[in-house]
């Protein structure tokens, strides 16, 4: 059993392949985290989740890049559906795509609106921070939060040490396979808080020849996890697994069977 706790099953550069991504899905049992960029996405991820199952676990929310378009109050009335959505993500704050201060207090305002949504029904959070971790771990710190992820994790070692001693999970895509940064960064995450993710359609070069992201990179990712970590692949896959049934709510924590960081 695997998990791709970032994945945009709503992309529509995934449109064509999706019948071949749930059927590698059942397959391998692999747990398909769908996040959404816009409520269009995100009304296409619970219609993605409804027709494949309990596989598939479909997250709402408005990316930062994704904001000008937005009715939030629309956002809030569906998430009333407590029982369609099984986190909010992906939001969060990229200053890149800010073209200016005001357009990225407009990106902290939706994240916080978001991150109240995520507190008052304590769903798990998918959340970008590119260019933004300072910003997005002072926010974060003012809200009752349950299951933060920072997929695709960045920052700094220090950002990570604040991030990890919080109990915030950190996810790792294709780039740990050839990025020694990223290596260096997953070397120093605690085995309990590391979770895999695709983020796919991105691309990834180097060993990935410019493919689309897809599930079946997951094996590749843990073997890399393992070899930094000195376990086994089966180990590493195991604690993965288990750390993504705790993210999602799926297991409590007080049910984790005692693996300890690395």
């Amino acid at each position: 059993m695997f998990v791709d706790a970032h994945i945009h099953l709503s992309d529509p550069m995934l449109e064509d392949l999706l019948p071949q991504i749930i059927l590698g899905a059942k397959i391998t049992r692999t747990i398909l985290v769908s996040v959404a960029e816009d409520l269009k996405t995100s009304a296409l991820n619970l219609k993605i989740a409804a027709e494949v199952g309990e596989l598939v676990k479909p997250f709402v929310g408005v990316h930062p890049w994704s904001l000008q378009s937005e009715d939030l109050n629309e956002l809030n009335i569906r998430s009333l559906d407590l029982e369609r959505f099984a986190g909010i993500g992906e939001v969060g704050l990229d200053r890149k795509y800010a073209r200016d201060e005001g357009e990225y207090r407009r990106q902290k305002e939706v994240f916080e609106f978001m991150l109240r949504l995520a507190e008052r029904l304590q769903k798990p959070l998918s959340i970008h921070s590119r260019g933004s971790v300072d910003d997005v771990l002072s926010i974060l710190s003012t809200y009752n939060l349950r299951g933060v992820l920072l997929h695709w994790f960045s920052g700094a070692p220090n950002q990570l040490k604040v991030a990890c001693d919080r109990g915030y999970y950190i996810s790792y895509g294709p780039a740990v396979v050839y990025s020694k940064k990223t290596q260096q960064l997953a070397s120093s995450t605690p085995l309990d808080l590391m979770l895999t993710e695709t983020d796919g359609p991105v691309r990834f070069g180097a060993a990935f020849q410019n493919r689309v992201a897809l599930p079946v990179f997951i094996p590749s990712i843990i073997y890399t996890l393992s070899s930094l970590h000195k376990l086994g692949f089966e180990e590493m896959r195991s604690i993965i697994f288990e750390n993504a049934l705790h993210y999602l709510s799926i297991k409590s924590k007080n049910e984790r069977s005692g693996i300890s960081p690395h």
